[in-house]
């Protein structure tokens, strides 16, 4: 999928920042489809039924992504025109199911960055490989990964705190210029008998968007794979799924007085939307800005529990959502 990022940010030439890149969404909220609440300072990360469906859900809930499996996985993002990201980091996520320690076990991170799909021959790797490990540090992301709680109704799945999900970040300083990337990458731990698994991209009333086209790779047989959910039940289609990852970089392209951040834990849905959109995982919000993708302002709101855009003309727009002394940006499709 050809990820891009826009920023709504003031055009403050010769400036550096710090901002992070996210791949896709993970966390559901803390109020499974059941009704059940996460954990006290968890939320969960609930596969997805299409919006209005009551018969279909995903069913995959993650996909095995260490050595003693013989597997790596990899996705794709996309650098702006004109942009040049000095990319200082990635952090990737990973679980175990069984595993009950709140503390990180994972210890190794392997990452090799592509100029192009590296599974189609004339794929160059321009940062990385297959055997440094590059782990910098782990954490708790305090997110449970959990099956549909309520689709189909008759096989609804439990609220399990088995797959607790941790974050793993890796050194990876490289400057990379405008295109479509690829990273590729291998997870690895001390402690864990099963090995361990990547949770996949989660969207909101969606089964997968799709541009969605990660792969996963048996070093073994040497092959390459399409990461596939065959949903619940059986009958249901196949869909192409993404992995979550976050990329921390730098950018002297553009400059800005603020922090910003692209949070994939902050969710706007429906996306894209028609009429009213809500926003999810976002405490405490102060205030809510719609910028066209030059920066522009073009409606503004209070913190609210939803947000009418039905008077914007169809087209791409940044939501900033203002938290707790925090921006956070994401992107708004209007039809």
């Amino acid at each position: 999928m050809n990820k891009k990022l826009f920023f709504a940010i003031g055009l403050i030439a010769n400036f550096t920042f710090a901002q992070t890149y996210e791949n896709g969404g993970l966390s559901t909220g803390a109020t499974a489809k059941s009704g059940v609440a996460a954990p006290t300072g968890y939320t969960w990360s609930e596969l997805q039924s299409n919006t209005g469906s009551t018969t279909e859900s995903n069913t995959t809930t993650g996909y095995q992504v260490t050595s003693n499996e013989n597997a790596f996985l990899a996705d794709d993002f996309t650098i702006p025109p004109g942009s040049q990201w000095q990319i200082s980091s990635i952090d990737f996520f990973g679980y175990d199911s069984g595993y009950t320690d709140t503390t990180n076990p994972y210890t190794t991170v392997r990452v090799n960055i592509y100029s192009s799909d590296p599974s189609v021959a004339g794929a160059v790797s321009i940062f990385g490989d297959d055997t440094t490990n590059r782990f910098l540090s782990g954490e708790n992301a305090f997110i449970y990964r959990i099956g549909n709680t309520a689709v189909p109704a008759s096989s609804p799945s439990s609220t399990s705190t088995s797959r607790r999900i941790f974050k793993i970040k890796a050194n990876t300083p490289v400057t990379l210029g405008p295109g479509t990337y690829w990273i590729k990458y291998q997870l690895d731990n001390v402690v864990l008998a099963n090995g361990g698994s990547s949770p996949l991209v989660t969207v909101i009333g969606s089964r997968g968007l799709p541009g969605f086209n990660a792969k996963t790779y048996d070093t073994v047989a040497n092959t390459w794979s399409p990461i596939i959910d065959k949903g619940k039940p059986s009958t249901a289609p196949d869909v192409n799924m993404d992995i979550p990852f976050i990329i921390t970089y730098t950018s002297a392209t553009l400059g800005t007085n603020e922090t910003v951040q692209y949070d994939n834990r902050v969710q706007v849905y429906p996306n894209p939307v028609k009429d009213v959109f809500k926003i999810s995982n976002a405490e405490n919000t102060n205030a809510v800005e719609i910028l066209d993708t030059s920066g522009k302002l073009v409606k503004a709101f209070k913190g609210s529990e939803q947000y009418n855009v039905s008077d914007l003309p169809k087209g791409n727009y940044i939501v900033s959502i203002k938290s707790n002394g925090t921006t956070k940006i994401t992107k708004l499709i209007k039809n």
